[in-house]
């Protein structure tokens, strides 16, 4: 079974990766296509917000002695 470090670290890198993907969706935008662009962004943000959520509950769950989002500034 994994630990509550485990359990992190895999939020950790599932939030790195999202937020890498909502770059992308921000920047790669189509002429004409703002709408769609900032409901993609959106998606994504509101994922990341609740990776950072399921972060902060599995250190409370576990008092586990991370650093908060392991030197990841919160908005």
């Amino acid at each position: 079974m994994a630990t509550s470090k485990e359990h992190i670290d895999n939020l950790l890198r599932l939030r790195r990766e999202l937020v890498e993907r909502r770059r992308a969706v921000a920047s790669n935008r189509e002429p004409g296509e703002i709408v769609a662009t900032a409901k993609g962004v959106i998606e994504f943000q509101m994922s990341i917000e609740a990776i950072d959520r399921a972060i902060d509950d599995e250190k409370r769950l576990h008092g586990a002695s991370v650093a908060p989002l392991d030197g990841v500034p919160k908005p």
